[in-house]
């Protein structure tokens, strides 16, 4: 059962959203903008009109959507470590999806939705720094770089302090939001080098 769950939560994490929804537009997104299938390059290059900034939400909303279900797959017809196994195979079908031959998108919004799927109030606590950062510096990579870098500080403290009994955190989970945050800043490459020239789009 395990190994189907896994397999069910790649297929979904795969599944290229951005892509899909932004040849609505008649846009390969691939070959727009930064060439990324994510919300933000998306919204960059179609978000334009009120019908692109629908689709850029819906692609947000998309991504995120894939990780809360992976994960709720999980719990509900898991083992105790299924949800994390299944929110790690989303996030990594959403960066190397096997419909775009192992490329894929960033993984931000896929990993807040896997956040929110294992913890409903620590996914919160994690995503209000994206937004933060976000309203402070209109640069999408430096709001999802720096919650990333936040997200397995924020698990390792909820692990030892959690705000409910109700609502504790097994340890292993703070190796899953590590693994998601180191794969986030090796997407980023590229992005980090522009901050550091301070040369980084802004959204």
């Amino acid at each position: 059962m395990t190994l189907l769950l896994i397999l069910g939560a790649y297929l979904l994490g795969s599944i290229p959203t951005g892509l899909l929804l932004a040849r609505l537009k008649g846009v390969d997104i691939r070959q727009s903008g930064s060439g990324n299938i994510g919300f933000s390059n998306v919204m960059r290059v179609i978000g334009k009109d009120r019908q692109g900034k629908l689709l850029g939400l819906l692609t947000l909303t998309g991504d995120m959507g894939k990780g809360i279900l992976a994960v709720m797959v999980g719990l509900h017809f898991g083992g105790p470590n299924d949800p994390f196994l299944t929110g790690l195979f989303v996030f990594l079908g959403h960066i190397f999806s096997v419909w775009l031959r192992g490329r894929g998108g960033k993984g931000v919004a896929t990993g807040l939705g896997v956040a929110l799927g294992i913890e409903p109030f620590l996914g919160l606590l994690i995503c209000a720094p994206w937004a933060l950062l976000y309203l402070g510096t209109r640069t999408a990579s430096l709001s999802s770089l720096g919650t990333f870098a936040l997200m397995p500080v924020l698990s390792i403290l909820w692990v030892r302090f959690p705000l409910s009994e109700k609502h504790p955190l097994p340890n292993h989970s703070v190796l899953l939001f590590t693994i998601m945050a180191t794969f986030v800043f090796l997407r980023h490459r590229d992005n980090i080098h522009r901050l550091l020239s301070n040369n980084e789009n802004k959204l």
